[in-house]
C-alpha cells in the first residue's frame, strides 16, 4: 500500500482541525428563547439538551457527532490517496493478439525467437486471469485467425496458444484489429427505426503482442477495446542484412547478356560486410566476399549466368545465400527458378494477308514460336473448337474475322472486335492521323511510328481496364484489355482491303517500316509467352500462384518444398489455382498431356518474402493505430489501483446515514 497526498501543509492543518471543532459545538451552551408547547412529552426532549448546556459537564454518547467525525476522517483519507501497485490484469475481458509473422522468428529474445517469448508472456498473462474472466485469442500475420473464441478455461486459452506456429508471411494487423473490434464495438444495422445495435459492446483488454514491424493503421477506432502494446525483441538495433530482390532477366535477343540480380539492404545502424553465394541445383556456381552494405542503406549486385541457357533443357533451382550469419535467418535465402523455353502455339486465322505472314515467318518469330496458318473456314471444324476451348492455344491471331465462341487464350484482332457487347467501333474514318503512342506499354517501347500512315480505321473503345496503345485524331485506333485471366488486343485498321473490283489496295504503310517485324515479336512474346526462360514473377508467402502449365491438362500436381503433393484442377479461365504457398522456396509443378502417354512436362515456380519492411527487424517502440500512440511495454507494467473514490463515496454515504438521523430525531 502506498500514499500519496493531494493536499498541502495548509490544507492538512485545516481538514484536521475540523473533528475537534465538531466536538466542541456539542459542547457550546444553547441560548433559550420562550416557546410554548403542547405536551410535557416535548419537554423531555428539552431537557436531554441541557446536558450540555455546561461547558465542563461530561460529555454523553452522541451518534450524529461520531458520524460527522467519520465524514470528516474518511474525506482525510480519501486525500491522502491510498493506492497499490500490481501487475494483475484489470477487467473481465480479454484480447490477445500473437503475431507469428516472418520477423518474429528473429532470435534475439532471451526465450529463443520473438515468437516463443511471446508465447510465454500470454501465458502468464492466461495465468493472471480471475474465475468468470473471458479470453480469445488471435494470432495474426498478413491475415488474421481466431484461434480461441471467447472462453472462461485458462487451459484450454493456453493449449490453443501452444498450436500458434511460425509463418514466413509479412505482417498487416488491420484483419486482426477488425475481428477484435466486431466482437468489442458491434455495428449498427439499419432498421425501420434507423441505425440500431444488434448487440450491446462490451469493454475488453487487447493485448497486442508484436515487434511492431507494420505500417501505422488510419482508419481505426478502439472504441471498447483498451489496447497495451506488449513489445517483444531486443531493446538494442539488430544487425540485420537481408536479400529484398532476387531475378534472372529474360530478355529475347540478348542471351549473351543474362545477368542474376539481387539486392541486400543492411538495416543495422552500422556498416557491414557479408559474404554472398549463388547456388545452381545446390551446387556453388559463384561468390562474392565481403561485399559492403552501408548502414541504413541497399546495394545491388549481379552474377552472369548465360552459361546457364546454353542449351537448357530442363527446369533449373537457383538459390542466393548470405553466408554471414545474423539474428533473422529469414531474409538470407532467396530462390529463383530457370525453366527451359519453349515455342509459343500461335495460331492464325486469314485468308490471305502477305505482310503478318512474313512477319511471322521472320527468323527470331520461329526460334520462339510455331505459327500455323488457316483459313477463316476452319473456326467451323472441330479441331479448332475443341482446342480452343481446351486451351491448346497460346495466342489467336484473328485478321478480319471473328469466333463464335471466344478462345482460352489470348488474341488480337485486325480490323474487327472481340465477341460481346463491351468492345465497340465508331465510325470509319479518312486519313486516320495518328498523334500518340503508349510508349510505357511493354508492346510499344521504343516503337518509332513516326511516318506511319494509316488511310482508314475506327475508333475502338473496350471493356473497362482497356489501354489505348495508338491514338489518332478520332480516339484510339489499337487497344489492348482485359477478358478473365486472358487479354484482347484489337488494331482497329486493316492492312490492305479488297475493292469492288476484286482489286487489292493497301490501306497502311506500317508493314513497310522496321518498327512492324518488331511489334510482331513483342505480340508474340508478350501475349503469347514464347520464348520465356522464367517462370514469371516470384509469389510471397501466402499468395495465390496462377499457373498455365504448357499444354492442356485437366489436373497438374505440385509439389512443395517440404515435399507435400497438392493436386489441382484447372478452372474455367484455363488457369491452375495454387494457394498453399506458405514456404518460401521452390515449388515443382508436374503435367502430362491428355492424348500422349509421354513423360510428364514439369516447370518450377519460386515464392520468397521480398519484404523490406519485414526486414527491418528493430523492435518500435510505439504502435500508431487510429488517432492513438501505444507505447510499448518491455515487461509487465505495474499498474496503479487507487481506492480514494471509494473512501469518497463512503463518506457520502456515512454524510446521508448523519442527515437521515438528524431528521428522524427532529421529528421525533
Amino acid at each position: 500500500m502506498s500514499w500519496m497526498s493531494a493536499l498541502g501543509a495548509w490544507g492538512w492543518a485545516a481538514l484536521l482541525a475540523v473533528p475537534p471543532l465538531i466536538v466542541l459545538l456539542y459542547f457550546l451552551k444553547l441560548r433559550r428563547r420562550p416557546v410554548e408547547v403542547p405536551s410535557t412529552y416535548l419537554w423531555k426532549k428539552t431537557l436531554e439538551d441541557l446536558h450540555v448546556n455546561s461547558l465542563w459537564q461530561r460529555l454523553r454518547n452522541n451518534l450524529l457527532m461520531f458520524l460527522q467525525i467519520l465524514t470528516v476522517l474518511l474525506v482525510a483519507l480519501a486525500c491522502l490517496r491510498p493506492s497499490c501497485r500490481s501487475t494483475d490484469l484489470l477487467g473481465n475481458r480479454y484480447i490477445f493478439l500473437v503475431d507469428h509473422s516472418a520477423s518474429m522468428s528473429a532470435t534475439d529474445s532471451d526465450r529463443g525467437t520473438r515468437l516463443a517469448e511471446a508465447k510465454e508472456r500470454v501465458a502468464a498473462l492466461i495465468d493472471q486471469m480471475k474465475p468468470g474472466d473471458l479470453g480469445m485469442l488471435i494470432s495474426f500475420s498478413n491475415q488474421a485467425e481466431v484461434v480461441q473464441s471467447y472462453t472462461e478455461s485458462q487451459s484450454l486459452l493456453k493449449q490453443k496458444l501452444a498450436t500458434i506456429t511460425q509463418t514466413q508471411r509479412s505482417t498487416d494487423i488491420t484483419e486482426a484489429l477488425n475481428a477484435a473490434s466486431g466482437l468489442a464495438n458491434p455495428p449498427a444495422v439499419l432498421t425501420d427505426d434507423g441505425y440500431q445495435q444488434v448487440t450491446e459492446g462490451k469493454e475488453a483488454a487487447l493485448m497486442i503482442v508484436t515487434d511492431g514491424g507494420f505500417d501505422p493503421i488510419d482508419d481505426f477506432t478502439f472504441g471498447n477495446l483498451r489496447p497495451n502494446y506488449l513489445a517483444v525483441g531486443s531493446i538494442e538495433v539488430p544487425v540485420n542484412v537481408g536479400i529484398t530482390a532476387f531475378a534472372v532477366n529474360d530478355d529475347l535477343g540478348g542471351s549473351a547478356k543474362r545477368e542474376a540480380f539481387a539486392q541486400l539492404r543492411n538495416t543495422s545502424s552500422t556498416d557491414q560486410e557479408v559474404d554472398v553465394s549463388l547456388l545452381v541445383e545446390d551446387r556453388l556456381f559463384d561468390a562474392k566476399k565481403n561485399v559492403k552494405v552501408p548502414a541504413g542503406r541497399s546495394v545491388g549486385i549481379n552474377f552472369p549466368v548465360s552459361g546457364l541457357f546454353e542449351g537448357l533443357g530442363r527446369a533449373t533451382r537457383m538459390k542466393l545465400v548470405i553466408e554471414t550469419p545474423d539474428i533473422y535467418l529469414q531474409d538470407n535465402v532467396a530462390y529463383a527458378v530457370v525453366n527451359p523455353p519453349r515455342k509459343s502455339r500461335v495460331l492464325v486465322i486469314t485468308d490471305g494477308n502477305p505482310y503478318l505472314e512474313l512477319a511471322l515467318n521472320t527468323e527470331p518469330i520461329q526460334q520462339v514460336a510455331t505459327p500455323v496458318f488457316r483459313p477463316e473456314s476452319f473456326l467451323n471444324q472441330e479441331e479448332y473448337q475443341k482446342k480452343s476451348v481446351l486451351g491448346e492455344y497460346d495466342l489467336i491471331i484473328y485478321d478480319r474475322c471473328q469466333p463464335k465462341v471466344m478462345p482460352n487464350c489470348n488474341t488480337v484482332f485486325i480490323d474487327h472486335v472481340p465477341l460481346g457487347q463491351e468492345w465497340k467501333f465508331g465510325e470509319r474514318r479518312f486519313p486516320t492521323p495518328l498523334v500518340d503512342v503508349r510508349r510505357s506499354h511493354p508492346l510499344m517501347t521504343t516503337m518509332q511510328l513516326t511516318g506511319v500512315m494509316v488511310l482508314e480505321a475506327r475508333p475502338v473503345k473496350g471493356p473497362p481496364g482497356t489501354i489505348s496503345l495508338l491514338d489518332s485524331t478520332y480516339g484510339s485506333i489499337m487497344a489492348i484489355g482485359p477478358r478473365g485471366g486472358h487479354q484482347d488486343l484489337v488494331i482497329a485498321f486493316p492492312f490492305s482491303q479488297t475493292n469492288e473490283a476484286g482489286e487489292v489496295q493497301v490501306n497502311t504503310d506500317w508493314p513497310s517500316k522496321l518498327s512492324f517485324p518488331l511489334f510482331v515479336q513483342r505480340v508474340v512474346s508478350f501475349l503469347g509467352e514464347g520464348g520465356k526462360f522464367l517462370a514469371g514473377d516470384t509469389i510471397s508467402p501466402g499468395s495465390t500462384a496462377k499457373l498455365r502449365p504448357a499444354a492442356s491438362v485437366s489436373k497438374v500436381s505440385i509439389k512443395t518444398p517440404s515435399a507435400a503433393t497438392y493436386e489441382v484442377s484447372r478452372d474455367t479461365k484455363n488457369q491452375f489455382l495454387f494457394s498453399q504457398t506458405e514456404m518460401c522456396g521452390i515449388y515443382e509443378v508436374i503435367s502430362r498431356e491428355y492424348s500422349t502417354p509421354v513423360a510428364p512436362d514439369t516447370h518450377l515456380f519460386a515464392v520468397n518474402l521480398f519484404d523490406p519492411r519485414e526486414s527491418d527487424i528493430a523492435v518500435r517502440e510505439s504502435l500508431g493505430i487510429g488517432f492513438e500512440e501505444i507505447s510499448a511495454e518491455r515487461e509487465r507494467v505495474p499498474r496503479i489501483q487507487e481506492y480514494w473514490k471509494w473512501l469518497v463515496a463512503l463518506a457520502i454515504l456515512v454524510l446521508v446515514l448523519e442527515w437521515y438521523v438528524f431528521n428522524r430525531r427532529v421529528l421525533i
